[in-house]
């Protein structure tokens, strides 16, 4: 077999591998935290970053099934064509999901969270996203329940 060509075929298995893993994080991770957002829930946690991200999972399935098609050699002449079709599209796409999610994290932050969320003190330097809670009883709950747990932790 040629070196180039089991690069391709490696290099291809990674991008299939690493956007299909992103894929399923985001969804873990944005779409639960949004969704709470949606449901109206008494805590929770939002991040200006999830709304565009989310947006931006299209794109990466269709990078994904790219990928996948360049492995199977009938496919591969025809994927390189659609690619350079689809270039410039989703270039576009790209930029306005990020203007758009941009737009609408602000107002999210500022409106749906400023007028029906309090927002809870973060007690970490590392965490992104801020802690909101119908009220500040809830924010006292769990900053109380996490630091509970933390000592029960240490202690065992």
């Amino acid at each position: 077999m040629d070196v180039v060509k089991i690069k391709g075929i490696a290099s291809s298995v990674f991008i299939i591998a690493f956007t299909t893993s992103m894929i399923v994080f985001i969804c873990n991770e944005a779409g639960t935290d949004t969704l709470s957002l949606i449901k109206g829930e008494g805590y929770i946690v939002f991040d200006w970053k999830q709304i565009p991200v989310l947006l931006f999972i299209p794109a990466m399935i269709l990078f994904d099934l790219c990928a996948l098609c360049m492995l199977i050699p009938i496919c591969r002449k025809k994927t390189n064509q659609v690619m350079q079709k689809l270039l410039i599209p989703l270039t576009i796409y790209c930029v306005a999901v990020f203007i758009i999610g941009s737009i609408v994290s602000m107002i999210i932050s500022v409106f749906v969270l400023g007028a029906n969320y309090y927002k809870c003190d973060s007690t970490s330097i590392v965490s992104s996203g801020s802690h909101y809670a119908k009220s500040k009883e809830i924010c006292r709950e769990r900053a109380y329940s996490s630091s509970g747990e933390d000592e029960t932790q240490k202690t065992e």
